[in-house]
Parts: C-alpha cells; sequence; structure tokens
C-alpha cells in the first residue's frame, strides 16, 4: 500500500524524467534523431477512467497527473512517443484516449500465424505440416466458442503444457496435442463495458 499521493508524485516524476530525454522539435515538425519513448504497460492501471464511482481520490489525482504530462509534452513540441498498452482499452480514462494519435488493436491469430507459431516452436518434433496445420485449425473459433487461442496461449500456455505432456517419452502427437487442447481453453476475450 502507498502513501497518500505517492502515486501522482510516481507519475510526475516519470513525466519530468521522460521530458528532459525529449529533444525539442525542429520547426519543420519533423522528429529529430534520438526521440524519446515511453512505454506504459498495463495501462489501465494507472490510467484508468475517472467516471468509475468507486475510483479513490488519489487514483483520480494520478490520472490528472498523467493528462497534464501529455498535454505539457504536446504544448512544448518535444519529440517523444507515449505508448500505452492494455488489455482494456475501455478502462482508459475517455480524456486520455481523445490525445491518442492511433489506436491499435491486436486480434487474435489467424489459422497462418498460429501454424507458423507452432511450426517454429514444435519444429525438431515427428509433426508433419499436415499434422501441424490440424492442431493449428483446432486452435480457431468452434461452433460453442466464438474466440480462439490469442498468441500467449500458444506460445506461454500449450507449448510448455504440451511439452510436459510429452515428458519423458519426448514424443509429441496429434492425439497428445489434442488431449492437451482439450484440457486447456483459451483465454476468453476481456469484455469492453
Amino acid at each position: 500500500m502507498g502513501h497518500v499521493g505517492e502515486m501522482t508524485t510516481l507519475i510526475s516524476d516519470a513525466i519530468q524524467l521522460f521530458r528532459k530525454k525529449c529533444p525539442k522539435l525542429p520547426t519543420g515538425g519533423k522528429a529529430p534523431k534520438g526521440a524519446a519513448l515511453l512505454l506504459i504497460d498495463e495501462a489501465d492501471a494507472i490510467a484508468q477512467s475517472r467516471e468509475l464511482a468507486q475510483m479513490h481520490h488519489e487514483d483520480r489525482a494520478g490520472v490528472n497527473a498523467l493528462i497534464r504530462g501529455i498535454d505539457d509534452i504536446a504544448q512544448d513540441h518535444l519529440a517523444g512517443l507515449i505508448i500505452m498498452c492494455s488489455n482494456r482499452l475501455s478502462a482508459i480514462d475517455p480524456a486520455i484516449r481523445r490525445r491518442a494519435a492511433a489506436v491499435f488493436e491486436f486480434t487474435r491469430p489467424g489459422l497462418p500465424l498460429r501454424l507458423k507459431l507452432l511450426a517454429e516452436r514444435l519444429s525438431g518434433t515427428d509433426l508433419s505440416e499436415k499434422d501441424l496445420k490440424e492442431i493449428a485449425e483446432e486452435m480457431g473459433e468452434t461452433a460453442t466458442r466464438p474466440y480462439g487461442y490469442s498468441c500467449s496461449d500458444i506460445t506461454q500456455r500449450f507449448i510448455p503444457a504440451l511439452v510436459l505432456e510429452a515428458y519423458p517419452n519426448g514424443k509429441i502427437t496429434v492425439s497428445l496435442a489434442t488431449r492437451v487442447l482439450g484440457e486447456q481453453q483459451p483465454t476468453p476475450p476481456f469484455i469492453s463495458q
């Protein structure tokens, strides 16, 4: 548990440090070499919508500090890029979303990317291209599940579970992969509020 005002201070300090790293944009508007980058992962944790009734005053103050920092960087024409990542875009404060130059949504992988991930990570096994395609197809949308596996479901959950299931004999087969898929459902998508 942080102290009162600590989040606001931390955000303000981070923005000030970032500002010092940002060169001034030249008159032509083209970014100079050495433009700064600030990455905020899980941005919904610090840029949460102030519209939430249960939001604490200190959290609101932190969001306000972030908005002021973004505005100051833009007003001073600094060459800095702030990237915010979140699984819950709808949880980000609307004032911060309005300031975004662009919003990119990364969807679940289609069959070609699922196949590529499996081929890369399961190279050296006895699985054929046909076998890999069969597994990749099983990872897609189904009649009972309108969403497929995410990239992290494949690389961080399915592949390790498959390898562990194959231990100690080391034989990875389609039937083993199908069994692991049956025991391990994909992560449901976050629902926008």
